[in-house]
């Protein structure tokens, strides 16, 4: 396989080169500054061209390629910021004071702890100034009785508010992750929302979006078992809002949860299914194009059915560009397939690179179709069994080396038994999906049979009961695992390395593969000889209970009570697994229920008060707050308060 075989994956590369400029450099570069860059390069291309053109030969050979990658990234920026909702002046970021706005209804209501999440369209805001059109979109959280609806139409009192950024350092930057799906504001309503009336044309995605929710309700009114009914809605509609606390820790634990994320699995059955039976290629060019184009309508209604996730726009994509090709009766290359479909999900939404899920499906992709054939043709039994659950091994191998470094880094865990479980889930995935879409396509017909809803309900029961079996099984996961973006990039450098060595038989791979074990060592070396060993104490900003972490050269020790397991694993640990070593003795204290006394080894004492706050003797420290980017230095004073963001205290 050799790489310039693949043009796209080169065009993607520049491509997504640019976006990654974009959301490092912001809008720095305006509209007009990008249309002249881009004119200039094709000037110059062009000029080269001439040349070569009067002087009748290929001169210039190195300029050409450097001026077409060259446009790529700039091609990457300028979608980007395109793309970028924050440059529109009519956005809710720069219109000041709201007194209130008109929205549609984007989705159905979800459910959260004590109210109903939503998102809205925002059309026309009212300001001191009058009414005016506006964009945004608003995540709302309302306790009104009768469920919002797509289309509907609701008038908003009050103002949006900017969504937060995290309280302590390390924790999940919500604001972030909903930047990157241009969403900026979030609104607690209570029941100050008001219904006006419907759009009068629904958009396309409105009648998918209540087909689910019908589907939905069907599995509920047909299933008794619960855990049965989350899986279930996962597996079949995308719906992994539902999974409860202890079907998603099973499913996680065993290395499962790949299957619960509608994706190329399924994807590729429904497409599979249509060409195991109906045999395109022997069919004439007219009957094949209009076979394969209902093929490929039936997999976008099913990703839209599914909610659209990167994995599924990845599967659909992937498929559309295969079922182009085979109405021109032509074999594509499978990586430029690939490649294309990651294209053009990057010009419908240049931020999809950043989603877990896309870098995720692509990472098992590219490992299944480039590490799975090495790793099968170790061992080629002859029996059909033994060579399928092989066969399924394989491919579980090969996926499981090309996304661990994601994620590790992004999960900090690793299931020990993915393969044995992947041997159980897949096969019972397959079946279950059998079963499951002629289930659907009859309720969504309005025609129901018992016997298929009770066998769909017995077979999620047994694949599930697997599944916990080896949640429950010792060692079943390696937890703290924490991973530098560099050292993501080292072992997947690692990996390359490998496979070309045992591949192509040359030394100079080998050495590559020492070179880069070499640098992860030494990473890891100074990534603890060159921490910072000052005597530091972190109190972190919590709704509930106290939390705070002391380390130095010599000693760590952490300090919690009160908080809840969910607060502690998501604004807590993420930051102990990163700054602090893997032993850590508990602080000593005294006190309950609303102050502490924690006593820290240098002979200072704190006294932290639940929900936030402490004071400590007047002494030399410095000390700065977390405000969700970097910490900023406070004024010199006894007392702190964690309302706003993270303490650091530095004892001088």
């Amino acid at each position: 396989m050799k790489f310039n075989e693949f043009p796209f994956l080169r065009y993607v590369l520049f491509f997504m080169a640019g976006i990654v400029g974009y959301s490092v450099m912001g809008g720095m570069l305006s509209s007009a500054v990008l249309l002249a860059v881009i004119a200039m390069v094709l000037l110059i291309y062009l000029g080269f061209a001439i040349v070569n053109g009067n002087n009748k030969r290929y001169g210039f050979r190195a300029v050409f390629p450097v001026l077409a990658y060259l446009l790529l990234v700039i091609g990457g920026y300028t979608f980007s910021s395109w793309k970028d909702v924050t440059t529109h002046d009519d956005h809710l970021l720069h219109l000041g004071e709201v007194q209130g706005y008109l929205g549609e209804v984007l989705s159905l209501d979800e459910p959260k702890n004590s109210t109903y999440g939503n998102e809205l369209a925002v059309k026309y805001v009212q300001t001191d100034t009058g009414y005016q059109k506006a964009s945004g979109r608003v995540l709302i959280y309302h306790r009104l009785e009768k469920p919002l609806r797509p289309g509907d139409v609701v008038w908003v009192v009050g103002m949006p508010q900017c969504i937060a950024p995290p309280k302590n350092p390390k924790a999940f930057d919500y604001r972030k992750f909903m930047a990157r799906k241009q969403v900026h504001h979030q609104h607690f309503l209570g029941d100050m929302v008001f219904r006006l009336g419907e759009v009068e044309k629904l958009s396309l995605f409105d009648p998918v979006i209540l087909a689910r929710e019908k589907l939905g309700r069907h599995l509920e009114e047909t299933f008794e078992d619960s855990h049965a009914l989350e899986v279930g809605k996962a597996l079949l509609l995308g719906q992994k809002a539902d999974l409860g606390e202890a079907v998603s820790e099973a499913y996680v634990t065993a290395g499962a949860m790949h299957v619960l994320a509608v994706s190329g699995l399924h994807v590729g059955m429904i497409y599979g299914f249509f060409l195991l039976f109906f045999k395109p290629s022997q069919l004439s060019r007219s009957k094949r194009v209009v076979f394969l184009t209902v093929v490929v309508v039936l997999i976008w209604v099913y990703a839209m059915l599914t909610g659209m996730s990167p994995s599924v726009m990845r599967a659909a994509t992937m498929f559309t560009v295969l079922s182009l090709a085979q109405m021109q009766s032509r074999s594509p290359s499978v990586f430029n397939t690939l490649a294309i479909s990651a294209l053009l999900l990057m010009l419908f939404n240049p931020y999809i690179i950043f989603e877990v899920g896309f870098q995720l499906s692509y990472a098992a992709m590219f490992g299944i179709l480039i590490l799975q054939p090495a790793i099968v043709s170790i061992w080629l039994p002859k029996n059909k069994v033994l060579y399928y659950l092989w066969e399924i091994t394989s491919v579980s191998i090969a996926a499981q080396l090309a996304t661990f470094p994601l994620s590790a880094y992004y999960f900090h865990v690793f299931p020990n038994y993915f393969l044995l479980s992947n041997l159980w889930v897949i096969p019972n995935a397959f079946v279950v999906m059998a079963v499951g879409l002629p289930f659907m396509l009859l309720s969504l017909a309005g025609w129901t049979w018992g016997p298929l809803g009770w066998l769909l309900e017995r077979l999620l029961q047994i694949m599930n009961s697997g599944v916990f079996l080896f949640d429950t099984l010792p060692y079943a996961q390696t937890d703290g695992i924490t991973l530098k973006v560099t050292t993501v990039f080292l072992l997947w450098g690692l990996m390359v390395c490998l496979y070309l060595f045992l591949v192509r038989r040359k030394k100079a791979f080998a050495y590559g593969a020492v070179l880069v074990i070499f640098w992860l060592i030494a990473g890891s070396w100074w990534s603890y000889f060159g921490r910072d060993h000052q005597e530091q104490l972190y109190v972190y900003s919590l709704g509930e209970g106290v939390a705070m972490d002391y380390h130095s050269r010599d000693f760590a020790g952490s300090f919690q009570q009160l908080v809840p397991e969910k607060d502690l694993g998501y604004q807590v640990v993420p930051h102990r697994m990163v700054h602090q070593p893997s032993t850590c003795l508990p602080l000593a204290f005294a006190g309950q229920e609303n102050e502490f006394l924690v006593f820290l080894p240098n002979g200072h004492v704190v006294m932290a008060r639940n929900g936030g706050g402490m004071l400590m003797e007047n002494t030399a420290v410095s000390a700065a707050f977390f405000d969700g980017d970097k910490w900023k230095k406070m004024n010199e004073t006894s007392e702190f308060f964690t309302s706003k963001g993270a303490v650091r205290l530095i004892f001088e």
